[in-house]
């Protein structure tokens, strides 16, 4: 099918690095971890906020990415953990309902027990694979880049769209984000990666949702999003 809109989205794919979770025996040389394991330093202690220990998410050590992380070449270490009793409605910066964490070395590290009221989930070694497709924006996103009223005049062009332009809807870093509802209006920075809600571990957002983190570059900022069904 010869459309010039599908001509430029060619040119937008991306292929992301995929978190496979469990299903294969742990490697105690490996260090990114879903839902525990994490290390803190001991002189800090747990993170927290006002309603107390924060529930550990996603600990990603970068050397174990495929390509590391786009603008993160300094940095070794990344964890990411959630309010106990709520998130934010609305697009947040890190600190607001969420907790960011970058480390630039593993000295000082060590692997600390999660405090038993955030101990909800059970603990899963992640491996980074690349991903077998590249992602592509979604629908929503994709009229940012390209012109899609070709596309929108011909149901034979929107079939095609949606069955060839998807992306993947788990954890992942980088790609395009597997918005459920519609992107937000004002994104902040560049997306990065987005957590979803998985089974082995036990982690859910909201209905079968999924957060989204962007990366302001300028202003060295983290900001999340999540939807759900």
């Amino acid at each position: 099918m010869k459309i010039k809109a599908f001509d430029e989205l060619n040119q937008l794919g991306k292929t992301p690095i995929v978190a496979k979770i469990g299903g294969f025996r742990p490697d105690p040389s490996k260090y990114s971890w879903f839902a525990g394991h994490f290390f803190i330093q001991r002189d800090k202690g747990w993170p927290a906020d006002q309603d107390g220990a924060m529930i550990p998410i996603l600990q990603m050590y970068l050397p174990e990415v495929p390509g590391g992380m786009n603008g993160f070449d300094e940095c070794k270490m990344i964890q990411i953990f959630i309010n106990k009793k709520t998130l934010p409605i609305d697009i947040a910066k890190n600190g607001e309902g969420w907790k960011l964490i970058e480390y630039s070395s593993m000295e000082g590290l060590e692997i600390a027990v999660t405090p038993e009221d955030v101990k909800g989930m059970k603990p899963f070694q992640i491996e980074w694979l690349e991903g077998e497709q590249p992602d592509y924006p979604c629908w929503e996103e994709a009229w940012s880049y390209v012109d899609l009223s070709e596309v929108n005049e011909s149901e034979e062009a929107s079939d095609y769209f949606f069955e060839h332009y998807s992306n993947y809807s788990f954890t992942k870093i980088g790609g395009y984000g597997a918005y459920i509802q519609s992107p937000p209006h004002q994104m902040s920075g560049e997306f990065m990666l987005q957590i979803a809600s998985e089974e082995k571990p036990r982690f859910m957002i909201g209905d079968n949702g999924t957060m989204y983190f962007y990366y302001d570059k300028e202003n060295k900022e983290w900001f999340m999003h999540w939807d759900c069904f």
